[in-house]
């Protein structure tokens, strides 16, 4: 019998213990919303809306992330155009609220409400999705070349576009499925103001209710629908998409690019116009002024750009650092990651209501540490892929140890400098997402621990439209940055 303890125990995985410390936050969400479950019924109307949005939120942005890539494909878009694509994703899905918000408004379109969140999600979420299925489409391109090359035309050759598409289109609707089901940022801007709810603001509701009777049950509560209702798509989208070879794809043709390049255009175009009119014409004189200067004049907007720039530079080192201390050891990071991974796929507000569960009696909570703990388990994984599917470098780094080189010495002169771009590129990619994150953000800081994104929905909620427009700009601009670290 003790025999087949030992054994038993020997079998357990090694990440275990690890992957038990870094779930304490929904251990502790699930321990403390688990008695008032019963009372959220009386929200299951806003359960409902938040699983139909996320839902049709997910079609619309797959349907149309589709249709680009086939159109980028056959167009052999690239460089430029497909950047200003990507630049739709990097911009904050706030900042995406406010732009269609207020450009809409300019010609007569009040779009507050369901339809206004679903188009904000669909211009924002469209380019990852364009991302996850761009390899998958480029192997079903080439294998509908390959038909049409043995005489398959109509359906015949349908037959062999479709079938491949169907599993990186179910990985790639997960994905979009939890981002939009946890999304925040959003709903905060277009559907508040209607009074329309989806779990992540009814939650920051909650919390913040002055007639609540235990808000961070109700709250935990509440989290516990989102953990429901996101558990089924963070085990599709953990699924493994198929590597897809490089295929025969047909002989280009410009003109698909056309609709690609016009389409990018009127993306930018709903964000960006409406947000340069209000943060540079005067509503009243209908005159040239800039409100930047009013905007980082105010007491909380720098306070939350210096909280934000700190926190962010924070994260993003501590997480590359880690990365990096990782590499050498590739199962190591690749059981590490696989844990980290849920923070990433589950909804934030799921975190970050469960940090505060968990921290509420320590001295971190209420401090600028809290909000730096809660980004590096947010950002974790994307730091580790980061460098797990950067190049190969164990063979540069054994040829090292072959003439004589330390093991630590091999990966600093050889290995590590061939992973440097793929560094650049996961710092490029962190940053500014780190920035201006929101959710988290929302249900942790405390007075003095603002951040930009705060202050920007702070701004927007006291009628400052065109201060917070004019940080929405600037936090566009701060998002084209990240483009510099896009793999070439």
């Amino acid at each position: 019998m003790r025999q087949a303890l030992a054994f038993s125990r020997s079998r357990l995985p090694w990440h275990l213990p690890l992957a038990l410390v870094l779930a304490l936050p929904l251990l502790g969400l699930f321990a403390r919303g688990l008695p008032h479950f019963p009372s959220t019924w009386r929200d299951l109307d806003v359960v409902v809306q938040s699983l139909l949005l996320a839902g049709l939120g997910t079609l619309f942005t797959l349907s149309l992330a589709l249709g680009l890539a086939i159109l980028g494909l056959l167009g052999r878009v690239a460089g430029g155009w497909e950047a200003l694509l990507l630049l739709g994703y990097l911009v904050p899905p706030f900042v995406t609220g406010m732009g269609v918000l207020f450009s809409l408004g300019a010609l007569g379109v009040r779009i507050h409400g369901v339809p206004g969140i679903l188009l904000a999600w669909t211009l924002h979420y469209a380019p990852l999705a364009y991302l996850l299925l761009k390899p998958q489409v480029r192997l079903a391109l080439g294998l509908l070349a390959t038909a049409q090359v043995h005489g398959a035309t109509g359906l015949r050759a349908l037959r062999a576009f479709l079938p491949p598409l169907f599993p990186p289109l179910l990985v790639a609707g997960g994905t979009l499925y939890l981002a939009l089901l946890g999304n925040f940022g959003v709903p905060a801007v277009l559907g508040l103001p209607e009074r329309v709810y989806v779990l992540p603001s009814l939650a920051y509701a909650r919390l913040l209710s002055p007639v609540a009777q235990d808000p961070l049950g109700e709250a935990a509560a509440l989290g516990l629908w989102l953990a429901l209702l996101a558990l089924p798509a963070a085990l599709l989208s953990r699924s493994p998409l198929l590597q897809a070879k490089e295929p025969l794809l047909p002989p280009p043709r410009p003109l698909y690019r056309i609709p690609f390049a016009l389409y990018s255009l009127f993306a930018l175009a709903l964000v960006l116009l409406g947000l340069l009119r209000e943060a540079l014409q005067n509503p009243y004189t209908g005159g040239w002024d800039p409100a930047f200067a009013q905007a980082l004049a105010l007491p909380l907007v720098q306070k939350g750009l210096r909280n934000s720039l700190l926190l962010a530079l924070g994260a993003t080192g501590l997480l590359l650092l880690l990365a990096m201390a990782l590499r050498p050891f590739p199962r190591l990071l690749k059981g590490v990651r696989g844990v980290l991974d849920i923070h990433y796929l589950l909804p934030g507000t799921l975190l970050g209501v469960g940090l505060i569960l968990l921290l509420a009696p320590t001295p971190l909570y209420g401090t600028p540490w809290i909000l730096l703990l809660a980004y590096l388990l947010n950002f974790a994984a994307l730091a580790l892929r980061a460098l797990e599917g950067g190049p190969t470098v164990e063979g540069a780094v054994l040829a090292g140890r072959v003439h004589g080189l330390s093991p630590g010495r091999a990966w600093r002169r050889l290995g590590y400098p061939l992973l440097l771009p793929s560094l650049f590129a996961g710092a490029f990619l962190i940053l500014p997402l780190a920035f201006a994150e929101i959710t988290l953000s929302a249900l942790l800081y405390a007075p003095g621990a603002e951040t930009v994104g705060v202050a920007v929905l702070s701004a927007l909620n006291g009628g400052l439209y065109r201060e917070a427009s004019a940080l929405g700009l600037v936090l566009m601009a701060i998002a084209a940055l990240a483009l510099l670290g896009r793999p070439r």
